[in-house]
């Protein structure tokens, strides 16, 4: 006997094994048959995670995304081909496929999804376009995770209603980045709006966020502005079209046009239970005027200040 104590042959690998895995630049190590195994068995759900994730955007035009398909079927190909053979260089190119996946994700995916985990993407598209609610740059991970994880619009809307002084400080911590000189004054009244909110008065804070976010709009072009303000959906069953917007701005200005919905005072309009621009600055109510829209207009105002902080050219 060495005293040495053989794993058994479905136990998961070790920390020992995970770190010797991890030398990425030991091109002569060679791989047990049963770390090969478990290596493929490890990325199974990694290549399955990604390929969900990237699902959510299968339909924008972006370039990218065809870069992305080449990362996971070179995922797929690897997974496969370390379960049959012994290769001594795996290593090195499993680091190139995620690194260009890392970069990948650095360039396109919101900096506040790190670390988030979601069984499911299906739901972002009405979370942002129909209940308006900002997935970009704000709030932070966990939120955005509860957020991504929660069964109905309503739960959705308690995680903001309980959790509002995180999601304020989060917009807090992204409007103190925003150093662009054209931006420093909508930042400072953005920062206004936290102020109000952490002080309780809610209803100037709403109201402040509403129209600074006019304001803000003003840094698109005519064209583009129309767009993200123009929400008939009521009249002619059009959405805001994610197809048409990269990523990063369709994540971006899809809460915006949510926000945007017609509504006509002096028509009888039924008043919006969401954040509502419109609604906001022509009728002044308890089902307008809410905690959780005040916080949601904050978010908003958050999330494109800051596209536009990394967007304008300097």
């Amino acid at each position: 006997m060495t005293g040495q104590i053989d794993e058994p042959d479905d136990a998961g690998l070790s920390e020992d094994e995970w770190r010797r895995l991890a030398r990425f630049d030991d091109a002569s190590m060679q791989l047990t048959e049963r770390e090969n195994r478990l290596v493929a068995e490890a990325l199974a759900p990694v290549i399955s995670r990604v390929a969900e994730a990237m699902s959510i955007m299968t339909d924008f035009p972006a370039p990218a995304w065809v870069a992305v398909q080449d990362v996971i079927q070179r995922l797929a190909e690897y997974s496969t081909f370390i379960t049959e053979t012994v290769s001594q260089n795996f290593q090195s190119n499993l680091r190139d496929v995620f690194e260009a996946l890392g970069n990948f994700a650095k360039r396109n995916f919101p900096e506040n999804w790190g670390g988030v985990y979601a069984p499911s993407f299906k739901g972002l598209g009405s979370i942002l376009i129909d209940e308006g609610i900002p997935l970009m740059w704000v709030p932070g991970p966990k939120v955005v995770e509860s957020l991504l994880t929660a069964e109905s619009a309503s739960a959705r809307r308690r995680i903001i209603g309980s959790r509002w002084k995180r999601i304020v400080s989060d917009c807090e911590a992204v409007l103190h980045g925003i150093d662009h000189p054209k931006l420093l004054g909508d930042r400072d009244f953005a920062l206004g709006c936290v102020n109000a909110l952490r002080d309780g008065h809610v209803n100037p804070a709403q109201a402040l966020s509403a129209n600074l976010l006019d304001t803000i709009l003003l840094h698109l072009n005519d064209d583009i502005r129309k767009s993200v303000r123009s929400n008939h959906f009521k009249q002619s069953g059009v959405k805001f079209d994610l197809d048409e917007h990269e990523f990063r701005t369709a994540l971006t200005f899809a809460p915006v046009w949510c926000a945007h919905v017609k509504f006509k005072a002096d028509k009888k309009d039924t008043i919006p239970r969401v954040f509502a621009r419109h609604a906001s600055v022509h009728a002044v109510s308890r089902k307008q005027y809410s905690r959780i829209n005040a916080v949601i207009g904050l978010m908003v105002v958050t999330s494109v200040l800051k596209f536009f902080d990394t967007q304008m050219s300097r």
